[in-house]
Formats: C-alpha cells, sequence, structure tokens
C-alpha cells in the first residue's frame, strides 16, 4: 500500500498537481489521503481538497490537482468553490437563528408570511404535468415541511413533465432578478403533490430564504453576513465575490461523451453582480470555511465561543422530521443518484432508504436498510451539484469537508454517489 501511495503522489507531480500540507495530518486518514490521490491520478477529478476536524483539532487538510487544467493552474489550497446544494444547511440555519429568537413555530403556514401560498393547488399527476388538471391542496404548507423537503413541491431536475414545467417557469425564466420574485413565481405555480404526503427533494430552501428576509427585514445576502458568515469568520462565504477572491474559484468540469472531465462552459457560475440570492444553490465558499460551519454544528451551535444557534435547536435539526410521509424502504425500486437521493419509479426524487431528514441536512438511521457500510447511525449531511459534500458525526466527535467541481446538472455524472460514498468510508475506514 505505501508503494501505490508514493507511486500515485509521484504521478500527480509528473501531471502538474500540487500537494501542500496546511495541518498535521493524523495518520488515521491514510485512506481518505490515498482516495484524493487516486481520483485525480485516475482522472475522476482536476482538483480536490479535503478536510477533517475531530476532537477539537484540524487533524486532516490536503489538496491535489489543478485549479484550473487549462491554465496549468495548481491548486494552492485557498480555492472557492460553488458549492449548489450545500447552500440548503447555510440558509437552513440562518431560518433557524429566527426560530430561537421565537419569530415563528415550526408548524405556522408559510402564508401567514408569505400570503401569496395562502391557497395552493396541487398537480393530479406529477408525470403528466399540468395537463394532468389540478385540484386544491388539502393543507397549507408549513415551516417544518419546507426545511424537510415535505411540502409537495418539487425541484425542476426530476426526468418528468412536472418538473420540466417548473425548470423552464423558475429557472429559465429571466425576468426573475430577486428571492422575492422567484418565490413570488413558485407560489403561482401548482405543488408536485399533496403537504405533508411525500418527501421530494425541492426547491423549498429558497422559500426558507424568502422566509429569512420576510422575518427579519434584511435581504439574504446581508443576514448570512451578519448571523452566518461574520461570527463563523467564514470571509471566503457569499453569493458576490471580490476581484481577489474570483480567481481562487476553481474551474467547473463535467463528464464528456468520452468519460473524461471537460471544461463545462455553462456551468461556470457568475461571481459578481447577483442579485437573486437563492437558497437552493448559490453560494460559493472554501473547504475552511465550510468546516467551521460544521464545527459550529458539531458544537451545538457554538464556535469559538459565539452561539449561533441553541444546542436543543441544533438537537432539533437533526432529527427525523420525515414521518408518516411516503419514503422508501430497501425493498422498493429505486435508482441511486446522489448521497441521500435515489429515483423512485415515479422518476420523482426520494430519500434514499435507511435516512430521515431533519431540519436541512439528510439524517442516517440505518445503515444497513440503506445497504451501505461507508454510513454511519447518527451522521447528518447534505451535498451538492457540484460533487462537494460534507458530513458531521456526534458520535465520533468528527466533521468532514470534499469540495471539487465536477457537476452533475444537465451533465452525466457516473461518481454522483461514487465520491461521497467513498469519503466516507476511507475516512471511517480509517477510525476503525
Amino acid at each position: 500500500m505505501k508503494k501505490i501511495f508514493i507511486l500515485l503522489t509521484l504521478s500527480l507531480v509528473f501531471f502538474g498537481g500540487s500537494q501542500a500540507q496546511q495541518k498535521s495530518t493524523n495518520s488515521s486518514f491514510a485512506e481518505f489521503d490515498q482516495y484524493l490521490t487516486k481520483e485525480i491520478a485516475e482522472g475522476r477529478l482536476i482538483g480536490v481538497h479535503g478536510m477533517v476536524y475531530q476532537d477539537g483539532k484540524v487533524v486532516y487538510d490536503q489538496f491535489y490537482g489543478l485549479r484550473d487544467k487549462e491554465a496549468a493552474a495548481a491548486m494552492q489550497g485557498d480555492e472557492l468553490f460553488f458549492i449548489q446544494s450545500m447552500t440548503k444547511p447555510i440558509v437552513s440555519v440562518a431560518l433557524m437563528t429566527l426560530y430561537d429568537q421565537g419569530r415563528f413555530q415550526l408548524d405556522d403556514p408559510i402564508s401567514k408570511y408569505l400570503p401569496e401560498f395562502a391557497a395552493m393547488q396541487v398537480v393530479n399527476d406529477p408525470t403528466i404535468g399540468s395537463s394532468s388538471g389540478t385540484h386544491a391542496a388539502p393543507s397549507p404548507i408549513t415551516i417544518r415541511q419546507v426545511l424537510s423537503h415535505t411540502s409537495g413541491m418539487s425541484h425542476g431536475i426530476a426526468p418528468i413533465a412536472f418538473d420540466k414545467e417548473l425548470w423552464n417557469g423558475i429557472i429559465l425564466n429571466g425576468k426573475l432578478k430577486t428571492l422575492e420574485q422567484r418565490t413570488s413565481a413558485l407560489a403561482k405555480m401548482p405543488l408536485a403533490f399533496n403537504p405533508g404526503s411525500k418527501w421530494n427533494y425541492s426547491f423549498s430552501p429558497d422559500v426558507v430564504g424568502r422566509l429569512v428576509e420576510v422575518l427579519s427585514g434584511k435581504t439574504l445576502d446581508v443576514y448570512l453576513q451578519e448571523h452566518i458568515f461574520t461570527p463563523l469568520e467564514m470571509k471566503n462565504s457569499g453569493y458576490n465575490l471580490d476581484e481577489a477572491q474570483q480567481k481562487r474559484i476553481q474551474t467547473v468540469y463535467a463528464f464528456g461523451a468520452d468519460s473524461t472531465l471537460k471544461r463545462t462552459m455553462m456551468g461556470q457560475p457568475n461571481a459578481t453582480g447577483n442579485t437573486l440570492f437563492a437558497g437552493v444553490n448559490a453560494l460559493f465558499t472554501s473547504t475552511a470555511d465550510y468546516l467551521r460551519f460544521g464545527e459550529m454544528l458539531l458544537n451545538q451551535g457554538s464556535w469559538n465561543g459565539k452561539q449561533i444557534l441553541k444546542p436543543e435547536t441544533v438537537a432539533l435539526m437533526t432529527q427525523d422530521h420525515s414521518q408518516g410521509v411516503e419514503r422508501l424502504d430497501g425493498k422498493d425500486t429505486f435508482e441511486r443518484l446522489g448521497n441521500g437521493i435515489v429515483t423512485d419509479e415515479l422518476k420523482t426524487l426520494n430519500l434514499e432508504p435507511g435516512h430521515g431528514f431533519g431540519l436541512g441536512f439528510a439524517v442516517v438511521q440505518d445503515p444497513k436498510a440503506a445497504q451501505r457500510e461507508s454510513l454511519a447511525k447518527g451522521e447528518y449531511f447534505w451535498a451538492g451539484a457540484n460533487s462537494t459534500h460534507f458530513f458531521v458525526n456526534p458520535k465520533k466527535k468528527l466533521v468532514a469537508v470534499f469540495m471539487t467541481q465536477v457537476g452533475s446538472v444537465g451533465t452525466p455524472n457516473p461518481y454522483g454517489f461514487y465520491f461521497g460514498n467513498e469519503m466516507r468510508r476511507t475516512i471511517y475506514q480509517g477510525l476503525k
């Protein structure tokens, strides 16, 4: 194994990769380190940065490969990443800081604060779309439901007729320049399912972000800066970046028809001039910044003497809030899409078996039901469509972050599930 590791490291140097050690690396994470070098050497990643925090300190911090292959720019360890859906946990935490302030209750209807959602319609058959007809939602959407993806909304990325309508109406609608405009447009569209009936990956974090704006009286970018980024010293996180930060963005790649990674022209995010501060996908951050966010959660809402959330609120967020809704078990037919998400028989995006969902995070309940030895019960996590991953394991006092930029929305990514699964497997292997 030692010889293999040396050969992989030499191959990185030969191809222009960069290896640097930012912190003393615990030998327990040698398997994780070998996994990262292997992905670069075998062409599944262009550049990657992994960090692990355990027992109150950073125990692993390594980066490999290239920030920009075409420019032959090596990774430096200070790269910024467009984290896509790893925006969702941050925005969920922001809303729960307002919960701590007593601004709302979890079972409040969202229409109490966003009246445009007061009389929602539901499509009769989401696989057919709006042409199947609609019916009145039998119950209001609650704040708990938008935090746990049980609101009946969808995300526009499932291969069904209704999601295509949603994608065209929301993502491809060039008139939507603010979060208020986007959520108002969402309210005009029907739901895919009755509220509280099914777990379905969705646009609901945009509603979570809009609730932050209405309840706080501040735009989401300002609220995140004041209540999350500044106290956690997340100095490289936001919707818009300065000129120096923009030079450190890692290029987004995608797998081509020949199964090799290529620069994706459509997937390079705008890093300045953004006015739509989305809750679903729009933040940039660094590996170190996101690790601090994870440390805060592990430390029951506290970081460096600053209390972001109450301990009981973190406990509430990391409990399963999807009980009683339609979910899958290990006997159902499904196709793995990513960590935590599978495609079910309807081709909608359902929760992976063996998992629950809290208020912004998936929660591992039964690794055997998930048919995954890489998981640990009680772990909570999420991932992003550019192949970014993080998880927190309270029992082992551990936080891990995996940052790269391999897109999977609109482009095939055969490793969307593999990257996060191998991350966990190799990290936990070292801890046995």
